[in-house]
């Protein structure tokens, strides 16, 4: 009782900062939305900020961290904290002479492509603001290793607030770039410095939490150490999946620029003779960007809260060989995924027109711009539960020292994505998109469900399914009320004043919110009541 209690004790601090964190992040989307909408300078920033963000998931947050936290926490159990930070110090070295090789040979890449090829606009533009926030790369993936060290060690507080960090200094960015030029094409760098300079303070603030622990940073240069190794060696396949899934995912945005028509351009192109109809129009990938940060707010708070808090439980119950406690855990953080993804899921589906009214329309975020982000959040949005579902799924896998598995089934469903982006886009549009990584992400977690049980020790008790079934109607009922609230409230067509737009949108929610408790408290759903409990009392 008191391992769940400290579960849901971290999650609750995690999900707090990732809250004001999301909070923010929407604070500058809008702004964004407002200054930009969905031009052709807003697609060619957000394919730029893409790529640092996946060296970060990729070296940061993803394949370093799944081989770190285990190993580290093995030292910290088996050999001493003093042996252990010792082993920080060296994988910390590697990371910083293997980073800063990675940002100088792309800042060189970025400036001498376009000098040796002929490229349009767009991608010119993408070049240029990559310039400037690709050494983002290196602080960004430091403040990830350094937020797993401090997991690791129990400390959530201050690797869930770096993030608060980063949007408060893109705000200040976008407030700023109106004041920087006349055009989208100038005021966009004020928005990529802010970018930049964010890395930097999100390292600088660990600094303190880190020596709180009594760690410091030593430069060693022990490339032979075998802990560094075995993290090397487990790392590989690691990279080798998440690099085809973020690859997969950047390919998202290159497929929304490259297949879209530029603006002003022609609504053509040839391929093998023939000429072919554009699929998609400029603003592709801004559409998708506005869209996906809308569906990573329940992702960040709830699902990416609750793996980051159960993966170092994971791998203190791997490493002492304690399956019954390790099941127990799993199932409990399953549970709780499921017990926010679906209602997530069905909530968003049915409130989302009257979210970008509130949230994005205004200035240049025009009625088009809505129309389309309402779309692909629609497609987006039926995959809710699987990818917060996959954070803890994954890291069971990790935990356990099973990095292969989940590569395998990883890029088998990366292939099918891309079949499904560049066959559905002829038919979806951008939303095609949407819906190919929605059914990648629900194929990719019913294949690891089924291997989990037939291959390790980990069963999926009788309990998740009978609380799957009792989530199931209680998300209907709640889609229900809020779909019946939102028709009392005529259309407002981007019109109307902001207290109407609020009232518009908060009055369904509440009627969803509140048929959802109701119908949770009949069923008697144990993850209802345990959120309950654990609000009323001072924990």
């Amino acid at each position: 009782m008191s391992e769940s209690k400290n579960l849901f004790r971290s999650v609750r601090i995690i999900s707090v900062c990732t809250l004001l964190s999301r909070i923010l992040g929407l604070a500058r989307d809008m702004i964004c939305a407002g200054i930009f909408g969905t031009s052709m300078v807003w697609d060619a920033f957000t394919v730029a900020f893409k790529i640092p963000n996946l060296f970060r998931r990729l070296f940061g947050e993803g394949a370093l961290s799944a081989a770190f936290i285990p190993i580290f926490t093995e030292q910290i159990e088996k050999r001493g904290r003093e042996e252990a930070f010792v082993f920080f110090n060296v994988v910390a070295t590697a990371l910083v002479v293997i980073l800063g090789s990675i940002v100088l040979l792309g800042e060189g890449s970025f400036f001498v492509i376009p000098r040796l090829f002929q490229m349009e606009e767009k991608w010119q533009l993408i070049l240029k603001l990559l310039i400037i926030m690709f050494p983002y790369v290196f602080f960004i993936c430091l403040v990830a290793f350094m937020g797993a060290v401090l997991n690791t060690l129990r400390h959530f507080f201050l690797p869930a607030f770096a993030p608060v960090v980063m949007n408060v200094c893109w705000i200040i960015g976008a407030v700023v770039a109106p004041y920087t030029g006349k055009t989208l094409g100038v005021m966009i760098y004020a928005v990529a410095i802010s970018t930049f300079l964010s890395g930097l303070v999100q390292v600088v603030i660990h600094f303190p939490a880190l020596r709180k622990q009594g760690l410091s940073y030593r430069f060693l240069p022990r490339f032979s150490h075998p802990g560094l190794k075995l993290v090397l060696i487990r790392m590989a396949p690691i990279v080798f999946g998440l690099g085809i899934v973020q690859i997969n995912v950047l390919l998202d945005s290159v497929i929304a620029v490259g297949f879209s028509s530029s603006q002003g351009g022609p609504d053509t192109f040839t391929f093998a003779g023939l000429t072919v109809p554009f699929p998609m129009k400029a603003g592709a990938a801004s559409v998708l960007y506005y869209s996906d940060r809308l569906i990573q707010f329940p992702l960040g708070v709830f699902g990416i809260a609750m793996a980051t808090a159960v993966f170092p439980l994971f791998s203190t119950h791997a490493v002492r060989e304690d399956w019954g406690n390790f099941s127990m855990a799993f199932n409990k953080a399953l549970k709780f995924i499921l017990f926010i993804g679906i209602p997530a899921s069905l909530g968003i589906i049915v409130l989302r027109e009257p979210i970008i009214d509130l949230l994005y329309r205004r200035n240049q975020f025009d009625a088009e711009s809505a129309y389309r982000t309402s779309r692909v959040i629609l497609f987006y949005a039926i995959g809710i539960w699987a990818y917060c579902g996959l954070h803890v799924l994954i890291r069971a896998f990790y935990s356990v020292k099973d990095t292969v598995t989940p590569v395998r089934v990883g890029a088998a469903c990366v292939g099918l994505n891309l079949v499904l982006n560049l066959s559905l886009i002829w038919v979806l549009q951008e939303g095609g998109l949407a819906l190919s990584t929605a059914i990648s992400s629900m194929t990719q977690i019913v294949v690891l469900s089924i291997i989990l049980q037939k291959r390790l020790r980990i069963k999926i008790g009788n309990e998740v399914f009978v609380s799957f079934q009792k989530i199931v109607v209680a998300s209907l009922a709640m889609a229900g009320a809020g779909w019946f609230a939102l028709r009392m409230f005529p259309e407002v067509n981007g019109g109307g004043s902001l207290c109407f737009k609020g009232l518009r949108l908060f009055i369904p929610m509440l009627s969803a919110l509140a048929a959802f408790a109701a119908t949770s408290f009949l069923l008697k759903l144990e993850e209802f009541g345990y959120l309950v409990r654990l609000s009323l009392r001072k924990v």
